[in-house]
Parts: C-alpha cells; sequence; structure tokens
C-alpha cells in the first residue's frame, strides 16, 4: 500500500494546517471513511462522475497501483472511453478533474470543515494526496446562518434531470450528465440556493420547495443533439425563459455541451441575467416588504444598470443597513465596497467613502466568503483603484482559479487583468466571454479599447469605444473621442468631448485624477491626455500624488462608516 503524503501547499487550501501534532499520513480505513464522507455529500452527489473519478484515484493508491493512474486509465474506467482515446481531442479527464479539485475546496470549506482527513487533488497530476486537518474550519458561507428569515428571501432554483426522449439508453448519460453540470455551475452564484433532484417524481422533503425549476429535454436531429431547457417560476406556473440548443453528436460534442450550460448559467444567473431583472422587478413595485441582504444586493444590481443618482442612494442606504443587520453576509460588504469605490473613482458629487474604509469592506467580503469569485474580484478591483497593481492582479488570479472552466466572471476578470498590465490574459478572456456570455458586463470594452491602443489597432479601439457601457459616465464619450482622433477623425472627437463635458464639467480640473485611477500605465496615460488635446479638451494638473491628486475626495462620510468598527486593514 502506497499512501501519498503532501507538502502544505499540495492540501484543497494552502491555508488549512495539518492536524497538530501528526506528522505520519492517515491510515488506509482513515482514507475510507473519509472517501465515504464525501461521496455521499451534497457537492459529490450532485455529480456522479466527479464521485467515481475520486474513488477511482483514491482506491488506486490504496491498492498501490499509484504508477497506472493516467488520464487513459481514468478515460477508461470512469467515462467508459475505449482504446482510441486521444486527450488532445478529447479533454474530458482534466475538465474532470478541475471540478474535482474545486469540489473538493468548496467541499472542506463547508459540510467537510470539521472531518479528520483531508484528501486533496494538486494541480498538475490525477494523484491524491492525504493528511490530517487541525480541526474545523473557519465559517466561510457567505449567507447567515443566525437569521434565518433574512436568509429565507434569497432565491432558489431546482434542477431536474433531462428527460431522454430518444428512447436510446446510451443518451441517458446526456440527460443527467447536464442536470449534474448545470447544477454545479449555477451553485457558484452564492446569492442562489441550488438543489438536484434525481427525478421529477421526487418529492421536496419540507414544505417549502424551491421559488424555480429548470427542467429539460434531450432529443436527436438525424446528427445532431436536441437539447430544450425551460425555467419555470413555481409561485405562478410561468414559464420565464426557455431556450433550445443543437449540439452535433461526435468527438467534440463534450465541448458543445459545455458552452450549452456556460450560456445557460450566464443567461439565467448573470447578475443581470433572467433571475435578477425578474426580481428586481417584483421588489421595486413592492417597496414595503421588509429589507434583507438580498434586496440590497438587488438593488445595488439595479443602480449598476440605470445609473440613476436615486438608485445609487437607495443602493447605498440599503447595503449599509444589511452589513448592520447582517454583518455576516460576504456579498453584502463586498457590493458595498464596490459601490463606494466607483463613487469615489469617478468623482461622483457628495460625500464619498475614504479607499482606506473601501479597502476594509472589500477585505471583509473574502474574509466571510474566501471561495466567493466576486469577493476576490471585487478586492482586486479596490485594490486598483488604491494603485495596488500587484495585489489587483494577485485578486484578479484568485477570481480566475476558483472560475475553473466557467465563463460567468471572465469579463470582469480580464477587464481588471488588462487593466492591471496582463495584456495576455487579460484581453483574451473578454473575448472569450463575449463570444458565449449573452449578458456581458458593458465595462469590459475599455479592456479591449486599452489593448488596441496600446497595439495602435485604431479601428478596434473605435469599435470597442462605442460598445463600452454605460454611457452614463463620462468614460464612453472619452474613450470614443481619444479613438477618434487616434482615426484622424479629429472634428467628430470634438463633439464627444463636449458630450464628456456634459456628463463631467469639472473634467478639466480632475481629468488626470480620474483617468489615472483605471489607466495605471503611464505612457499610455499622455497618449490620452494628448489625444483629448488634439480634441480640444486641455487638462490641469497632470502631475501629482495619484491617490491625493483630488483633495475633495479625501472627505469621510462620518454617518454611515462602512468599515467594521474597530476593524484595521493592512497595506
Amino acid at each position: 500500500m502506497t499512501i501519498t503524503t503532501p507538502s502544505n501547499d499540495s492540501l484543497p487550501d494552502p491555508g488549512r494546517p495539518r492536524h497538530a501534532g501528526r506528522s505520519d499520513p492517515p491510515g488506509r480505513q482513515e482514507v475510507l471513511d473519509q472517501i465515504g464522507r464525501i461521496t455521499g455529500s451534497s457537492e459529490f452527489q450532485a455529480s456522479k462522475r466527479s464521485a467515481d473519478f475520486l474513488e477511482f484515484v483514491v482506491n488506486q493508491i490504496l491498492e498501490g497501483r499509484e504508477c497506472e493512474i493516467s488520464q487513459h486509465a481514468i478515460a477508461h474506467t470512469v467515462f467508459g472511453r475505449g482504446a482510441d482515446f486521444d486527450p488532445a481531442i478529447d479533454p474530458i479527464v482534466r475538465i474532470q478533474a478541475g471540478r474535482v479539485r474545486r469540489s473538493l475546496k468548496h467541499y472542506y470549506f463547508t459540510e467537510g470543515a470539521p472531518d479528520p482527513v483531508v484528501i486533496g487533488l494538486p494541480k498538475g497530476t490525477y494523484v491524491p494526496v492525504f493528511t490530517y486537518s487541525r480541526g474545523s474550519a473557519p465559517e466561510t458561507r457567505p449567507l447567515s446562518k443566525s437569521n434565518p428569515a433574512v436568509q429565507s428571501s434569497w432565491p432558489s432554483l431546482l434542477v431536474a434531470p433531462l428527460v431522454n426522449l430518444t428512447g436510446q439508453p446510451e443518451v441517458d448519460f446526456i440527460a443527467k450528465g447536464l442536470a449534474s453540470d448545470l447544477a454545479v455551475e449555477f451553485s457558484r452564484d452564492n446569492s442562489l440556493h441550488v438543489f438536484l433532484v434525481p427525478s421529477m417524481d421526487t418529492e421536496p422533503h419540507n414544505a417549502r420547495s424551491p421559488r424555480f425549476e429548470l427542467t429539460g429535454t434531450v432529443d436527436r436531429r438525424a446528427d445532431d443533439y436536441k437539447i430544450n431547457l425551460h425555467l419555470v417560476d413555481t409561485t405562478s406556473s410561468r414559464q420565464t425563459w426557455a431556450q433550445t440548443f443543437f449540439c452535433k453528436a461526435g468527438p467534440y460534442q463534450g465541448n458543445e455541451l459545455d458552452k450549452m450550460v456556460q450560456r445557460t448559467v450566464s443567461m439565467v444567473a448573470e447578475e443581470h441575467g433572467i433571475l435578477s431583472n425578474q426580481i428586481t422587478r417584483e421588489s421595486r413595485h413592492h417597496p414595503n416588504v421588509a429589507a434583507s441582504s438580498y434586496d440590497a444586493i438587488l438593488r445595488h444590481h439595479h443602480f449598476e444598470l440605470t445609473h440613476e443618482p436615486q438608485a445609487f442612494a437607495e443602493a447605498l442606504s440599503a447595503l449599509r443597513k444589511a452589513v448592520e443587520t447582517d454583518p455576516s453576509c460576504a456579498l453584502c460588504w463586498s457590493y458595498l465596497a464596490r459601490l463606494c469605490g466607483t463613487h469615489w473613482a469617478l468623482g461622483v458629487p457628495g460625500q464619498v467613502t475614504p479607499i482606506e474604509e473601501i479597502l476594509a469592506a472589500a477585505r471583509r467580503g473574502v474574509e466571510l466568503a474566501p471561495l466567493d469569485i466576486r469577493t476576490h474580484a471585487i478586492l482586486g478591483f479596490i485594490h486598483l483603484l488604491a494603485d495596488q497593481i500587484e495585489l489587483a492582479r494577485s485578486e484578479a488570479d484568485a477570481a480566475l482559479e476558483l472560475c475553473g472552466n466557467s465563463i460567468f466572471w471572465h469579463d470582469s476578470i480580464g477587464w481588471l487583468l488588462t487593466l492591471a498590465g496582463d495584456w495576455e490574459h487579460g484581453p483574451q478572456l473578454v473575448r472569450q466571454a463575449l463570444e458565449v456570455n449573452p449578458f456581458p458586463r458593458g465595462a469590459c470594452y475599455g479592456a479591449l479599447w486599452l489593448d488596441a491602443l496600446r497595439r495602435n489597432d485604431t479601428l478596434t479601439a473605435l469599435s470597442a469605444a462605442r460598445e463600452h457601457a454605460p454611457e452614463s459616465y463620462f468614460w464612453a464619450p472619452l474613450m470614443e473621442a481619444v479613438a477618434l482622433v487616434e482615426n484622424n477623425q479629429v472634428d467628430k472627437a470634438g463633439q464627444c468631448v463636449r458630450d464628456l463635458l456634459q456628463l463631467k464639467p469639472d473634467f478639466p480640473e480632475n481629468g488626470h485624477w480620474l483617468i489615472t485611477r483605471y489607466i495605471k500605465v503611464d505612457h499610455l496615460v499622455g497618449r490620452i491626455e494628448s489625444a483629448l488635446g488634439e480634441a480640444g479638451l486641455e487638462l490641469a494638473g497632470q502631475s501629482g500624488s495619484r491617490l491625493t491628486r483630488w483633495p475633495a475626495l479625501n472627505r469621510v462620510d462620518q454617518t454611515a462608516p462602512v468599515a467594521p468598527s474597530g476593524r484595521g486593514h493592512t497595506g
């Protein structure tokens, strides 16, 4: 029997130390007991393929066959692939390994927090490692467990296995596997409670059934699979959304089905997707409903869509109240930081929160939910605004690691990486997201604009500038003005400058500070300011400390501090 003892950085989470005083590896029976706990958990019950994958590689170790763990062995035993399996064409093993790693990390931060043994699957290998835990992990759930009334306001979604209409048993794995993959991807959104049932005949074990149900069918059309998906609001039995996808059967069907899953999750659960828009409309029609954390988040999303002053005030008030009444809600801390950071960096009139307090709120979000993509992405954004570029890239990388194969947040992470100077991966992530995500964040085009400007691709820069949103902020006309000047259309750029000044009359005095909140490369800042000068807009004070260029923005809003009382921050 061969038991591999990992180094500290091989654990599912690098911050999870070994059991105090135990340097020996767990024994065979301890590992078997642990694999039983893991595969019996809700995390792995939702994905039979992940459970089978993990059981296979663990058993190989326990039987002393570590050298036999390979992509071909896993593909044959777990996925039923034949001798002609080619991992270069069919990446199913690599993809599933990534899912297993993410599921293990999530399991040990939730159900498996008190487990005595840790099973990990280090990146770059399919050989599992075993070690002792030091005890329970800290509470990391983003929702309040102490306030059921608050938690019950969050939306819930039931995902049922798709019905196989082909009459071919070999298609069952697609029908069931798609539901499993959809449930896993939906569950990445911690503001949505996701349930997976074995069949539509299964009754809920309590009186409260999920608000929304996602069902579907799989059929054949010649060489294509035809997949119909339906989203139903159970409170009204009304179909909220439906979509038909076609996927060509064959060696590449796995990749096509993965894209379908990603596109579905983006359409339904995106910040401004189907569910968010519907619930936002409802909450605004019923303003007397008791305030909740989720209502505060919806108000944040509403402001992001409208950019109306009244919407900003409502979102700020709701989020501040939410972190007071439900201080364990990570997303409320993070969205409060993003809202205040945007307000600070865009120079919006009114009292602003100091950047130090905004950073403290963003860090609080990560502390409460270290496995949530949004908390890391938002902390990275605040680091960027504060000129902490390496920290911004580090948080963006952490968010990307949590994303795995999901494209849910690739546009935001790509935007952040681009502004932080990663010209290789940042724009690539944005382009990938735009190919699949039907609800991309309009600001991500700013990354493509900046990258095109850097590469002297003036036509692409102009196209990206015209796709940029929101138009209610000065960045949209600024980007177009610069791109027009770069394309020798100075007269048209002059009109964009006039639009910019209408949105931001004090831009000539404060423009340099505002530009350098987002653009961190000096020669690009100079190029942007030079182009604005050619279009007739000269900026004052183009030197000095980036963080102190605008003294008016250092005012403190003493009425409702963002940072938790007594909590400091690190640089």
